[in-house]
């Protein structure tokens, strides 16, 4: 409230208690009292109002404290800066197989799956050689140069090799036709889970065979009575193989090779009379029961 103001209410107060008396006395200076308050008493709003609106004026010319805009942006860089650093591939993708996995095993073991996850899902193109093409599957062996003909179940068996093997789930099992072991490819896909020396193998997703080069074909082996009589229930497939001299020629299969109840039948041409054969279903690697016709 201004000192206008103050004064004007008090004059107000004056002139209404004189207007008051000249009414009881009659003596004419009532009219002229009155007016002199009214006069008072507009003053006295006049100047409230002029003080609220310097209050107004007054808060809103207060400085309003601010972040400086390139503050912010700098702050909001340096955050997303973080970010990307934190999703940064750890690896190069682009190496073959070998020097991939080569790098990856260099590294300390508590390091190794923090590099692998963050290139996780992301396409490889790889190559090697076949080691066997199953009904979803490619197993796939990434140095042609070490491999000695092992057979899939020989290499999960012993462990030592795993951490060189890719198995390769194909979205189209039809690229899988004509595949055999010993033929060389090249393939790409989604990294799903990483190898472990001595302990896993590779596996991408939504794999495709990108290129191929057929090994020379192999005698698939000719069976006699005398070698088909040395085969017994319980052998594995590649004790059957070696006594046969071949690998013979799948006719049927169920399931995923590897599994305990992965099921398959090789049938081998016989000596003898004519369409002499032997057939032999494996089950989990494991010969569950034989067949032949016209074998001498």
């Amino acid at each position: 409230m201004t000192a206008i103001a103050v004064i004007a209410l008090l004059a107000f107060f004056v002139f209404f208690v004189l207007w008051a008396i000249a009414l009881i006395k009659k003596n004419g200076k009532a009219k002229k009292m009155f007016l002199f308050g009214l006069a008072a008493f507009i003053i006295f709003i006049i100047g409230i109002s002029v003080a609220d609106t310097q209050k107004s004026t007054e808060a809103n010319s207060k400085p309003v404290a601010t972040t400086p805009v390139k503050e912010k942006e700098a702050t909001n860089e340096s955050a997303q800066k973080e970010q990307t650093d934190d999703k940064k591939p750890l690896i190069d993708t682009s190496l073959p197989f070998d020097k991939f996995s080569s790098t990856l095993f260099a590294m300390p073991v508590s390091k190794q799956g923090e590099t692998f996850d963050s290139v996780r899902n992301q396409v490889v193109k790889w190559s090697g050689v076949v080691i066997e093409a199953g009904s979803s599957s490619l197993y796939v062996y990434g140095k042609p140069a070490d491999y000695n003909g092992e057979s899939w179940s020989d290499i999960s068996a012993e462990k030592k090799k795993l951490g060189d093997v890719v198995i390769v789930k194909v979205s189209d099992r039809s690229e899988l036709n004509g595949l055999n072991q010993g033929d060389i490819v090249s393939f790409s896909g989604e990294l799903g889970s990483r190898g472990v020396k001595g302990e896993s193998n590779w596996k991408l997703y939504n794999g495709k065979i990108e290129g191929r080069t057929v090994a020379e074909p192999q005698n698939s082996g000719t069976i006699t009575k005398a070698k088909y009589n040395k085969i017994k229930n319980g052998m594995t497939y590649e004790e059957v193989a070696k006594i046969i001299g071949g690998p013979g020629e799948a006719l049927s299969e169920v399931g995923e090779k590897g599994d305990k109840y992965y099921t398959v039948m090789y049938s081998y041409k016989g000596e003898g009379g004519l369409g002499a054969n032997a057939n032999f279903t494996f089950q989990g690697n494991k010969l569950q029961a034989k067949a032949q016709f016209g074998l001498e």
